[in-house]
């Protein structure tokens, strides 16, 4: 019998764990384990630091994910909370046509019936972030009421995080579905001359959406052409 091959995706989000190597280094245990266990073999291996919240931004993931296509092998991650929240775990699951393992997500029979429990597993990881995030926000008030002081008065915000801040924001909004397919129409009519006031209602009457879901304005049909160029 063939052995299954896996492609594994490693990631830590802060440059101190990239630097130490200590989260890397769990993954890659794991990932072992599991390769093991399943009498498989990992012919790639990809590893970044990032600590965006676009999903986009992970440029070692999208070559992975590439690579394994190309190789009919199994994207294999450690832990599904290498992604931000579960429709970023799910974009990855479509993309590679169901072919991905987390290690924390046991396997299954089918394709249909492992999507089901990765849902399920962050929908329970999401419970349980809520009840803690709840718990710290009290802990937090009752200190407030009792005069103590909160938060860390010396934190900074650099100049590179507001950057890289609107970089990833940049990024969310120009990969957003309802910007891209409406900006399709709005270079059409652009090209015939028509306002952006003009554009906005032919928009609005043609069932496209802003990325928030809302009607367009001129001024909004302005700032998707700009965030093309």
């Amino acid at each position: 019998m063939k052995a299954r091959k896996f492609v594994s995706w490693r990631r830590v989000s802060t440059q101190k764990q990239g630097r130490s190597g200590l989260g890397l280094e769990a993954q890659q245990s794991i990932i072992r384990y599991f390769v093991d266990e399943a009498n498989g073999e990992l012919i790639a291996d990809y590893y970044e630091t990032y600590t965006g919240k676009n999903l986009h931004g992970c440029t070692e993931l999208q070559k992975a994910m590439e690579f394994a296509k190309k190789n009919d092998a199994i994207l294999m991650i450690a832990k599904s909370d290498r992604f931000r929240n579960l429709e970023q775990a799910l974009e990855v699951y479509r993309i590679m046509d169901g072919n991905i393992y987390f290690c924390d997500v046991p396997m299954a029979e089918d394709k249909a019936t492992y999507k089901f429990m990765l849902s399920l597993g962050w929908s329970l990881a999401e419970r349980e972030a809520a009840i803690t995030s709840l718990r710290t926000k009290q802990a937090l008030q009752a200190k407030r009421e009792r005069g103590e002081r909160v938060g860390n008065p010396n934190a900074k915000v650099t100049v590179d995080m507001r950057a890289n801040s609107i970089t990833s924001r940049r990024m969310d909004a120009q990969m957003n579905d309802n910007n891209r397919r409406a900006y399709k129409l709005v270079c059409l009519l652009r090209e015939q001359g028509k306002s952006f006031a003009e554009i906005a209602r032919e928009l609005n009457e043609s069932g496209y959406k802003t990325s928030n879901g809302k009607q367009w304005q001129a001024v909004q049909v302005q700032r998707l052409t700009a965030l093309y160029q």
